[in-house]
């Protein structure tokens, strides 16, 4: 589940990350020690990839979960729907892969109707998730 943190909190965790690449290319390199500029320029790519993919789930995560304190409602019904906690949604980019979580809210009357905020382009349709 996601925790909303600090602007302070965020930035300690995205350096800490930052601050890990030089020792994680050393410790591939110790492992390749054969290895031409070529590969370790690859790999170094494949380092930043991941450090970029984590790197903006910490910071998008760590500020807005889509958890919202007054219930949205059902487009049909206009009754509450219901908080059923934390779902993944993988992003793609070629900066990195980034898993975000938000808050999935179900409908019980609008025969399942969803919402996983942050916006419509992220509506689930009825057994999508499951």
């Amino acid at each position: 589940m996601s925790c909303l943190k600090s602007r302070a909190q965020r930035e300690a965790a995205f350096v800490k990350l930052a601050t890990d690449l030089p020792a994680q290319l050393e410790a591939w390199y110790d492992q390749h020690p054969a290895a031409s500029f070529g590969e370790l320029k690859q790999e170094a790519r494949h380092l930043r990839r991941a450090f970029m993919g984590h790197g903006l789930a910490v910071i998008i995560n760590g500020r807005d979960t889509s958890f919202q304190l007054e219930e949205p409602v059902g487009a049909q019904c206009g009754q509450a729907l219901q908080f059923v906690g934390y779902r993944p949604w993988r992003v793609s980019g070629l900066e990195g892969e980034t898993e975000i979580e938000r808050a999935y809210y179900v409908c019980r009357e609008c025969e399942g109707q969803t919402l996983f905020p942050p916006g419509s382009e992220t509506a689930v349709t009825p057994g999508s998730l499951e």
